[in-house]
């Protein structure tokens, strides 16, 4: 069975930061991995989905808890399933687990399917169709499906231009750039404190592409950080991140 298959992914020097920490983007990159191969084995991976119907999985959120930080080197151990499924919104569920069997961590992400011509969530019911045989597994603890913030209550840190190199096949910055742009809007002392972080969750509100900028935007909370990141075109965020210590 699927659900009895695990997952590698070894932190090495590129997934930490310099302080020998677990960067966001690698966390990020273990969930997005493990979720498309999971995908490509039982046959509803992005490349299937683009070709045969011109739509694609998208990310809309995602919520990590971290129970005890990675190590250096060690080799991890991934799981992942469907858990359930709310109208367009599908949750699956990520169970990482140190090289001697452990728990490290446990996420959840949130997406749905995206129509490539119309830049919206699909409603074709074959597609809908095909996705509804994704079974049911088990939730792994309670994940927040979207941060909320205000904006205008944010300090303004810097602002990038969205980049080429940022942009993937769906025509618009790749979900794991937005953990180096939570990064970059991180103080010195708030990176080197990422060793404690406890939690992560992240939100997509609106897509970044190219020919715009993005305006990165901290706020400190009690044992929180806040970071949002605003477009140029519309001045709304793109993304929204807590980060809890």
């Amino acid at each position: 069975m699927e659900l009895e298959k695990t997952y590698n992914f070894r932190v090495d020097t590129g997934a930490q930061n310099e302080n020998h920490v677990l960067t966001l983007s690698a966390l990020q990159r273990i969930i997005v991995t493990v979720s498309e191969e999971h995908l490509k084995n039982i046959g509803l991976d992005v490349p299937f989905l683009m070709k045969e119907y011109g739509v694609s999985w998208i990310l809309l959120s995602l919520s990590a808890k971290i129970i005890d930080p990675v190590r250096a080197g060690e080799l991890l151990s991934v799981r992942t399933w469907h858990t359930n499924k709310k109208g367009l919104y599908y949750r699956r569920d990520i169970e990482i687990r140190h090289e001697d069997g452990s728990l490290a961590a446990v996420a959840a992400t949130f997406s749905s399917i995206f129509d490539m011509k119309t830049r919206r969530l699909c409603t074709n019911e074959k597609v809908l169709e095909l996705v509804e045989e994704l079974g049911e597994g088990k939730e792994l603890f309670e994940a927040n499906p979207r941060v909320r913030v205000k904006p205008e209550e944010l300090e303004k840190v810097l602002s990038l231009p969205v980049m080429p190199s940022w942009i993937d096949a769906l025509g618009h910055v790749n979900n794991l750039r937005y953990g180096d742009l939570i990064t970059d809007a991180l103080s010195e002392e708030k990176r080197a404190d990422l060793g404690r972080l406890s939690r992560f969750e992240l939100g997509f509100t609106g897509e970044l592409r190219l020919g715009e900028s993005v305006e990165l935007r901290f706020a400190e909370k009690e044992d929180a950080v806040l970071v949002a990141g605003i477009r140029s075109s519309d001045e709304k965020p793109a993304f929204v991140s807590k980060l809890e210590f």
